[in-house]
């Protein structure tokens, strides 16, 4: 039994070491070493992986491009930045706007260098910064100031239409234009070429000369010949232009802003003939028909504001000029009224003097450079800041209200006085009284019913600016407005420098003196 037991396990394990033959799995390639298997597998996920990294590289960089334009392109010029009524301004209208601005500015440079070489070139090196600052604004912040110009236009355009049905055409627009720019860049066609003014000729004399035949010696002059000096060249009359037609206008306008740009280009190329050119034609049209535009408007909504028919001018001066002649009290800020008083009454009768000698004087200004006490005005024979009826000077100082009231029924040159004030008594002549013309008067009640005008709006239509700005809180009024500051009369005198000493040295040559013991 344990031997076929033993013969049975030899047999099986017999049969487990017998090879077993190979199934047949038709024309299959035998299969590769283990560890050339391994080494292209890592080699082609390497590339596989390569391949994707770069895929999703190149996908990343064209999203961020493409973002980068929308943004750029679409999203940003469409931003608004601000809004007044129902028209708003994007960024890309501001861009638009700031390019004009600086075709505005161009504009003014290149005009003002036909008035003379002697700052032409001043004007025209500065067309190249303002073409740079224009390129430079669009990675700036919004301008401020630029952005309430285009508001106060929006208001002057609606409150106008809404208000006084104001319509403006593109010939008054031209006709502005031209008035500024068309003498210098758009002549007229059928300009007359300005003729020089001939000297009078002068009349024959009835002396006739003395008649020479044949053989009668030339008369010899007693004395040299004198040279004929020359006479200057007279200078060129111009009659001014009158306002051209609108359909003159127009075509006029055209003329000009072609050559106000190709002025542009040509001063660019001066300086740098690799200059790019930024601006465009278009630039230059817009941003001056903006400000011809806003000119319209305004006089337009000033005469219905203040018509002409119905403006009475006044009489009261506009700016007055004085003299004086000052003797100065000077008292101490704890004296007495008393004190005071006996401090003024002591100059009293000096003052009285003072009246009489400037009465009797051929010229108030030189009296004052000698006895005025003012060393603020005597150098200038006592002249006085001009100031209006009330006293109000135009650098917005007041003058001492005892000296309006001294020469509120002056005549012209009066001398009136003793005048008392804080600063001492003075002596006053009244120079003189300007009365403005009506014409002027209606400009200036005009500008100012225009300015209250435009405040109106700014309250009545909407206006927004983005991001909303946060408006300065501004101080509740008194009720009474602050006094303005009083013109300080009297000062004190320029110290006049000390010689500066002179070192003398012994001259050379000199002996000695030897002191005797």
């Amino acid at each position: 039994m344990a031997a076929l037991v033993c013969k049975i396990c030899l047999h099986m394990t017999s049969n487990q070491r017998k090879p077993q033959p190979p199934r047949s799995t038709g024309a299959r390639a035998p299969a590769p070493p283990r560890r050339h298997l391994r080494r292209s597998e890592i080699e082609r996920r390497r590339q596989r992986a390569i391949v994707i990294g770069t895929v999703v590289v190149v996908a990343l960089a064209l999203i961020a491009i493409t973002a980068g334009l929308v943004y750029e392109r679409l999203w940003l010029p469409g931003r608004p930045v601000a809004q007044v009524g129902d028209v708003t301004l994007t960024r890309g209208d501001y861009e638009a706007e700031r390019r004009g601005e600086a075709a505005r500015s161009i504009a003014q440079s290149l005009y003002l260098a036909t008035f003379g070489s002697q700052f032409a070139q001043q004007f025209l090196d500065q067309i190249p910064q303002i073409d740079a600052q224009a390129v430079a604004a669009r990675d700036e912040p919004v301008d401020d100031a630029l952005v309430q110009q285009w508001i106060d236009l929006q208001l002057i355009r609606q409150g106008a239409q809404t208000g006084f049905a104001i319509q403006v055409t593109d010939g008054e627009v031209a006709q502005e234009f031209i008035n500024l720019y068309g003498a210098e860049f758009a002549p007229p066609v059928d300009a007359v070429t300005p003729t020089a003014v001939l000297p009078p000729t002068l009349p024959p004399t009835s002396q006739s000369e003395p008649t020479i035949g044949p053989g009668t010696p030339s008369p010899t002059p007693a004395g040299p010949t004198a040279t004929p000096t020359p006479s200057p060249t007279p200078e060129p009359t111009q009659t001014p232009s009158p306002t051209p037609l609108p359909d003159e206008a127009l075509a006029r306008q055209q003329v000009a802003l072609q050559r106000l740009y190709d002025e542009y280009v040509n001063e660019m190329r001066r300086v740098d003939p690799q200059r790019r050119i930024h601006l465009t034609i278009d630039d230059f049209r817009r941003g001056l028909y903006a400000q011809f535009l806003r000119q319209v408007l305004t006089s337009k909504v000033q005469e219905q504001l203040v018509p002409d028919a119905t403006f009475t001018p006044t009489t009261d001066p506009s700016s007055i000029e004085v003299r004086h002649i000052l003797l100065k009290v000077t008292v101490p800020l704890t004296a007495t009224e008393e004190e005071r008083e006996r401090a003024f009454a002591a100059r009293r009768a000096e003052a009285e003097a003072l009246l009489a000698d400037a009465r009797a004087a051929a010229d108030f200004a030189e009296l004052a450079r000698e006895r005025s006490e003012d060393f603020n005005t005597k150098e200038t024979g006592g002249t006085l800041p001009l100031f209006d009826k009330d006293g109000k000077t135009t650098d917005g100082r007041q003058i001492d209200p005892a000296i309006v009231q001294a020469i509120a029924n002056a005549a012209e040159n009066d001398i009136v006085g003793p005048v008392r004030t804080s600063f001492g008594w003075h002596i006053v002549q009244l120079v003189r009284r300007t009365v403005d013309t009506r014409e002027v008067q209606l400009n200036k009640a005009r500008a100012e019913a225009f300015e209250r005008w435009l405040e109106e709006q700014r309250a009545a239509i909407n206006i927004q600016r983005f991001p909303t700005l946060v408006p300065t809180p501004s101080p509740l009024p008194t009720g009474t407005p602050a006094p303005l500051p009083t013109v300080e009369l009297g000062g004190e005198p320029t110290p006049t420098p000390l010689p500066t000493p002179t070192e003398t040295g012994v001259p050379q040559g000199t002996p000695e003196i030897t002191p005797t013991p």
